[in-house]
């Protein structure tokens, strides 16, 4: 039973180790990731689809670029929001 669970939490050692880095890098990317988020939630809703993903994949990000605040390369709002199955 021991060397089971030495076995399983190995497993989980490299799984966390992993989780470690992604937390470091999503550290820096969050501010814009969360910047586009609650820009999409507080003036995008009663647009039409097309308007709203020209609006903020052209002109927000192209802003966000400019004034140099890092994100995620490819983010999208709803995914920061929500799961998939939500």
């Amino acid at each position: 039973m021991a060397n089971r669970l030495v076995n399983g939490l190995a497993d989980e050692n490299v799984r966390w180790n992993k989780n470690v880095g992604t937390l470091g890098d999503e550290r820096v990317t969050m501010i814009g990731d969360a910047l586009i988020s609650a820009a999409f939630v507080s003036y995008i809703g009663p647009f039409s689809y097309t308007f709203r993903d020209n609006l903020w994949k052209i002109v927000w990000l192209d802003d966000i670029i400019e004034r140099k605040i890092p994100y995620t390369e490819g983010v999208d709002p709803l995914g920061v929001l929500a799961t998939p199955s939500e």
